[in-house]
């Protein structure tokens, strides 16, 4: 019997190994291409999903969990634990939260509890992570439910998108602005604000990306000394061993938590390259 039961949604991006130590339990969601649909992480593995959104015309869609799957899952979880916490992707970018809770006053389950997390993706991850190695060391949920909300009110997030094309796909910015930026490799930095995705700042070239990403960290002034950071990654990976190198060397990190995008926040990236660094201010 877990004391707190942790229950997330795949849009979390935590590695499996990660998933799998913390006995972390995902709901997936799905991703369509025309006719055919996959569950993340359950149907179609990430390299798979790359490999076709690169092929496909037109961007696949994605769906929120439905009230019904989060009800067999709670049902489930509501019996063999004693607490089951779940921490699902912002309520302002899918309806996911919205379907967990209906599930849940369907079930009328009074050890369910249910946070939105106003993020996505590994920012996300990294609540759900934290709130399942203090239910491993047996933390109770008030505990628990602190420092989560803690860490969604302090998650500082920097996105940074390769290209605009997939931005225009999914009808968040115009062809010729996107045509303009990818012609003079403008790459937007955007983070979660209140449960959106709002554009921070713009890069022009990986080459300045790096330092972009250090100059900020560095005006945060926050003391980053025994922290956790996590770095996420489409096609990155020489960007991000670079990252990490200096983030270790000049802020004396604890440590990091790699990832790779989904296949749910792909749809919006692209399979070129997009780089995500998360740390608790």
């Amino acid at each position: 019997m877990h004391q707190v039961k942790i229950v997330t949604d795949s849009t979390c991006d935590l590695p499996d190994d990660i998933l799998e130590r913390y006995d972390i339990s995902i709901v997936p969601l799905t991703v369509r291409f025309g006719e055919e649909s996959y569950r993340d992480r359950v149907d179609i593995s990430t390299d798979e999903f790359f490999r076709k959104l690169g092929k496909s015309k037109e961007l696949p869609s994605t769906s929120q969990v439905s009230v019904g799957e989060f009800t067999k899952v709670f049902e489930k979880l509501g019996r063999e634990n004693e607490t089951v916490l779940g921490l699902f992707l912002s309520s302002r970018l899918s309806g996911t939260c919205q379907s967990a809770i209906i599930a849940k006053n369907v079930l009328g389950l009074d050890n369910i509890h249910i946070i939105d997390t106003k993020l996505a993706t590994l920012a996300q991850g990294m609540v759900v992570l934290e709130a399942a190695q203090m239910a491993s060391e047996g933390k109770t949920l008030q505990k628990i439910t602190e420092r989560v909300r803690y860490m969604i009110d302090n998650m500082c997030s920097i996105i940074i998108l390769g290209t605009l094309t997939y931005v225009e796909k999914g009808g968040r910015i115009s062809a010729g602005t996107a045509f303009v930026g990818n012609l003079l490799n403008i790459m937007p930095v955007v983070t979660f604000d209140g449960g959106e995705v709002k554009l921070l700042d713009k890069v022009r070239g990986q080459k300045k990306m790096v330092k972009w990403i250090i100059d900020y960290i560095q005006g945060l002034g926050v003391n980053l000394a025994d922290k956790v950071v996590g770095i996420y990654h489409i096609n990155g990976e020489e960007i991000v061993k670079e990252l990490k190198g200096i983030i270790r060397d000049r802020f004396n990190v604890k440590g990091f938590v790699d990832g790779t995008v989904g296949s749910v926040i792909g749809t919006y990236s692209g399979p070129e390259m997009a780089l995500g660094v998360y740390l608790i201010k």
